[in-house]
């Protein structure tokens, strides 16, 4: 019989971590942590404590990129450095796109292309912001356009988990009358078409889900949607960011607007099917912190979809789901709360992926908690 599997959503938001993070990264976290961090703030129930604690060692560029999604565009470091800066002049590397040599992240690093460019900018990083790569002066359009020229329609009919990140970084620096542009290969890419795909995607992997939903049942088995990352709370929020920047389609407001139903049902059902998912498997320690996660990644990513969503008026939210939306808040704060009560070096020790987790899922509840 083969083992069960310890995580609820297979896939997550999170790079590989290297045979040097492994061997070093344990010391320079624990570092970081016990350094003592005066400024930090009380604690709210926001996650803060747990960012400004566990996602500051340059060790992570992940982690530390996912502190910026945070906290915002002046997030620094344990030793006082501005984390943009760090991950432009130091992570940042040249990538090949048809034979040229153009500037983009590790991917092995950043977990998912384009990743770390769109964080910088929904941060507020502006295209022409200027820092120093390899001796050279560059902006961070520069990092923008080598993302262009190594985007193709092969990568545009890659599986789900490779698009939410470029539909974010691309359709908030493309202009949806503009939504052409050839890449490094000659081709055409139409980011239009790229959302459109996007979208009939995760219909067609929540369609149990939904059916479920306009059926009064509640989850009793996992659907497509849920391998997709983080159960596919990426590629909704990548279609909301879409939709405000003006890719609308003919009746893409209506379709995406269902997803936003589901996904506010499924803080409720898909939390009752999380307790019964775990209550299958051996008690356990780690088991415990991986359920705790579970239920911290879908409330926190379903936050910051929502108030997305909310704030730039993509989606609008009857009387009913604002309830629900409270409901879950209250819920992802009480997560949190007991999070900021916790040493995360014991998840640590037992798994270092799932510390990694908890930290970038804390990073998203954060942002969602406290976008305005």
């Amino acid at each position: 019989m083969p083992p069960q599997p310890r995580s609820f959503y297979p896939v997550t938001c999170h790079g590989a971590v290297t045979r040097r993070q492994l061997l070093v990264g344990t010391g320079a976290w624990l570092v970081g942590a016990a350094a003592g961090h005066p400024g930090l703030a009380k604690s709210i129930d926001d996650g803060t404590s747990i960012v400004e604690r566990h996602a500051k060692a340059p060790d992570d560029p992940w982690a530390v990129c996912h502190g910026v999604r945070a906290m915002g565009r002046d997030f620094a470091l344990a030793d006082g450095r501005r984390a943009v800066n760090f991950l432009l002049e130091t992570v940042l590397t040249s990538v090949s796109a048809n034979g040229k040599a153009v500037l983009g992240f590790p991917i092995e690093i950043e977990g998912h292309r384009n990743m770390f460019l769109k964080t910088m900018l929904e941060a507020g990083v502006p295209s022409d912001y200027a820092f120093t790569h390899k001796g050279q002066r560059r902006t961070l359009q520069d990092v923008i356009d080598g993302a262009r020229a190594a985007f193709g329609p092969r990568l545009a009919a890659a599986p789900a988990n490779t698009l939410p990140w470029s539909v974010i970084a691309f359709t908030r620096t493309t202009p949806a009358a503009r939504r052409q542009w050839s890449n490094a290969w000659g081709e055409t890419v139409d980011l239009d078409d790229v959302v459109e795909r996007a979208l009939r995607l995760l219909e067609e992997a929540s369609q149990p889900l939904t059916r479920a939903m306009r059926e009064g049942k509640g989850e009793t088995a996992q659907a497509p949607v849920h391998g997709f990352t983080c159960g596919g709370t990426h590629m909704l929020y990548a279609l909301l960011t879409a939709m405000h920047a003006g890719y609308t389609g003919t009746d893409r407001p209506a379709r995406v607007q269902q997803q936003v139903d589901l996904l506010l049902w499924r803080t409720s059902a898909e939390i009752e099917f999380i307790e019964r998912f775990y209550r299958t498997r051996p008690a356990s320690a780690v088991a415990a912190w991986y359920q705790l996660d579970a239920k911290l990644k879908l409330l926190g990513h379903a936050e910051e979809c929502l108030a997305f969503a909310t704030l730039h008026k993509v989606t609008q939210l009857s009387a009913a789901q604002r309830t629900q939306r409270r409901d879950a808040g209250v819920a992802l704060r009480r997560i949190l709360g007991e999070l900021e009560t916790r040493k995360l070096e014991e998840a640590k020790a037992l798994d270092r992926e799932l510390y990694r987790q908890l930290v970038g899922d804390t990073c998203h509840a954060r942002r969602g908690l406290t976008l305005v």
